[in-house]
């Protein structure tokens, strides 16, 4: 009380105008949404309050500015550089009053309670003697200024709606702060901590490597430690596929059975709201478009695969807030969708950058860096908030030196990251090689190793209502799909959809249109229902299904009305592609019939036409140029392996960029432009193939061939 009574006396903290008098301030503060409580700045947790409050009002000041002028805040500081006195100066001096005052600081004095000095950019109180309590009077060496100076400046409580990010403090304070919480070992408030575990810093890897073109690469995942490489990701085409991939399956039960997670891969598109705007494989930006796929890509790894996954990595998240939180409560709702359905499941949510605080127990682990060893050391950017578990994030580092590896390992902990892969690959795929074993030694000798942290879903609060809404439709439908919408429901928590009996889909109760997809071309009587999800005990009606049906393919399958034009060194190719695929490619060819025979081989990629003739030959196309991407960018390729019709090996995947093919897609009709200058590409050599949720289809318009490898 001594030393808060004596810093109004102006003499520590104030000098002539314009800066402020010390006084007693009030502060509202947020309880919640709806609860504001005015208190005043007295005690440590409200001072701490003001200290990290960082106005977004029209001319306000910083936050310095009102730590200088709180009298509290000013004597719980002058205590704490007490204590670091007799400690060994281990507490931090922060948070930093970053208002300067105006003018030199004044003089310290050996006796002074505390003054302010200059240290560097830093302006902070300090006291390192002994604190003599002295009721000073205005000397020649401090100036007079009332108590009542600038006493009219705040004539209301200042209210709290904002803290100042972690990332406005230097990087020693916050690696202090994480020393602090490790040392009392709280579980108060920030990340659920779930089921626990060894937190030690532990290796994931996304080990987006095909089993069949390097399977002795999955055989060394599998014998690392468990406790050292914990975490594993199987992407088998930009997601799951729709039926099972037999290379694949092997490796996921093989993981599985040693322990590690591997971890089903799933898009969701940055939820289309991105600059590059992806759309669903059915070509919607819709907010619950999204949200239907994801849900059905999820439920898709376990139709598939089994309990073997043990959880999924959800790619391209979008890391902001959004209205109302509408972005973070979906994926939040995604996590709880994804836990109840399937126990124990551990979800990844990749933004690939910083995300806001509001992501903290959307999932179990964020993975907020996916960059060069080059950004990671110099123009590192963290999040503006520190998570108490650091297996709440993870870190991905590619184009590391391999003497560098333990010094980012060692980086990454300062950091509090708790799940890490460093790579020695490089753009434009730094996923689809493993290092080499020495390198990979020397990762594992870096961590102590863990498990992952696992959280439990939200407790369901409500159950499914029957009857409501009453007002279901179906919006539209095409070859594979059926949109679904109705009205909101007063009250409602969510809605449940239902295809002939069985849960398809569960959305929040912001979204109130919901598309199944991946059914079968020609199909009809498909029941669906969509139940209201109310608070536990709400009545309800009778059920209430609809039916729908499915439009048939025409006769010539599922890529129709190929063709092209040719416009100088552009060529212009068109395609109606009628049911979702995850690829869509054009591939082109080279003038190959002088090479046809037996004698001279052809080279390029081959790739088969369905079937074979009446025969019994399969025939083949060989293609050398590759256009394959997206709206927002689609990239021209030259074929670089090194295939030909006389080899006895299988080809090998292996392309580079030669620039770029623009993309496009309005409805069913896919559109490319390909520039053809300084190419030996012929316009009427070309391929489209579509692969991934339907059945491969490869469209064959140029040059078949049928070859001997003798």
């Amino acid at each position: 009380m001594d030393q808060h009574e004596l810093f109004h006396l102006n003499l520590a903290a104030d000098s002539p105008e314009p800066n402020p008098s010390v006084l007693d301030l009030r502060i509202d503060v947020k309880m919640s949404p709806q609860d504001t409580v005015t208190v005043d700045a007295y005690g440590a947790l409200h001072c701490k309050i003001l200290a990290r409050w960082q106005s977004t009002l029209p001319g306000s000041h910083s936050a310095g500015y009102y730590v200088q002028r709180n009298s509290d805040n000013l004597a719980y500081y002058a205590l704490a550089k007490y204590v670091m006195s007799k400690n060994g100066n281990v507490y931090p001096h922060l948070p930093i009053v970053t208002y300067k005052l105006d003018g030199p600081p004044y003089p310290t004095r050996p006796d002074s309670l505390a003054t302010f000095v200059t240290e560097g950019s830093d302006f902070y109180l300090n006291t390192t003697n002994d604190v003599t309590i002295l009721d000073y009077s205005p000397t020649g060496d401090y100036p007079p200024c009332s108590e009542d100076a600038n006493g009219n400046e705040v004539s209301s409580p200042l209210t709290i709606d904002g803290f100042s990010p972690a990332s406005a403090y230097p990087d020693d304070y916050n690696s202090q702060v994480l020393t602090w919480i490790e040392a009392l070992g709280s579980t108060e408030g920030g990340s659920n901590p779930g089921s626990g575990g060894d937190a030690g810093q532990q290796i994931a890897i996304a080990s987006y490597i095909n089993p069949l073109g390097d399977p002795a690469s999955w055989e060394r995942l599998f014998a690392y430690d468990t406790q050292k490489v914990s975490v594993l990701v199987a992407n088998v085409l930009n997601g799951p596929d729709y039926v099972v991939d037999d290379s694949w399956k092997s490796v996921i039960d093989k993981a599985a059975s040693q322990g590690k997670k591997i971890l089903g891969y799933v898009r969701t598109g940055y939820l289309g709201v991105s600059q590059q705007q992806f759309t669903t494989r059915l070509g919607s930006k819709d907010l619950a478009d999204w949200a239907s796929q994801i849900e059905q890509d999820v439920d898709k790894w376990f139709e598939l695969y089994g309990t073997s996954v043990g959880g999924i990595f959800f790619d391209e998240g979008w890391p902001e807030c959004g209205p109302n939180n509408i972005y973070a409560d979906l994926y939040a709702h995604i996590n709880n969708y994804t836990k109840r359905k399937y126990p124990g499941a551990y979800t990844v949510l990749n933004p690939g950058s910083p995300i806001a605080q509001c992501f903290e127990d959307t999932m179990d682990t964020l993975l907020t860096f996916e960059s060069s060893y080059e950004t990671y050391t110099t123009m590192y950017v963290p999040n503006d908030w520190i998570p108490k578990d650091p297996r709440k994030i993870w870190h991905i580092i590619y184009r590391v030196p391999q003497e560098k590896v333990a010094a980012i390992a060692a980086l990454a902990k300062d950091r509090h990251i708790g799940l890490i892969e460093i790579t020695d690959d490089d753009q434009p795929n730094p996923y689809d090689n493993l290092p080499s074993e020495a390198y990979m030694q020397a990762l594992i000798d870096a961590v102590p190793g863990g498990t992952p942290l696992i959280g439990d879903p939200d407790k369901a609060t409500g159950s499914y209502v029957a009857g409501l809404p009453s007002d279901v439709a179906v919006s539209t439908s095409d070859y594979s799909s059926v949109t679904l919408t109705w009205s909101s429901v007063a009250n409602a928590l969510g809605y449940a959809v239902y295809k002939d009996g069985v849960l398809v889909l569960e959305l929040p109760a912001s979204l109130t249109r919901a598309t199944v997809g991946m059914l079968d071309p020609g199909s009809s009587g498909i029941s669906f229902e969509v139940r209201t999800v109310l608070a536990s005990g709400s009545g309800g009606g009778s059920s209430r299904t609809i039916s729908a049906s499915t439009k048939s393919l025409p006769a010539n399958g599922t890529i129709a009305n190929v063709g092209f034009t040719q416009n100088g060194d552009t060529v212009i190719y068109k395609a109606d592609v009628l049911v979702p695929y995850a690829f869509v490619r054009l591939f082109i060819g080279i003038k190959q019939e002088e090479k046809v025979g037996f004698i001279l081989p052809v080279h390029g990629w081959p790739i088969d036409k369905a079937g074979v003739d009446e025969l019994g030959t399969q025939w083949h196309q060989v293609v050398n140029y590759l256009v394959e991407g997206n709206d927002f960018y689609s990239g021209f390729y030259e074929y670089t392996g090194t295939w030909n019709s006389k080899s006895k090996a299988n080809a090998e995947w292996s392309w580079s960029s030669i620039g770029v093919a623009p993309q496009s897609q309005s409805g069913y009709t896919y559109t490319w432009n390909v520039p053809f200058a300084g190419t030996d590409a012929v316009a009427s050599e070309y391929l489209i193939q579509g692969q991934g949720y339907a059945p491969i289809n490869n469209v064959c318009m140029g040059t078949l061939l049928h070859y001997s490898t003798f």
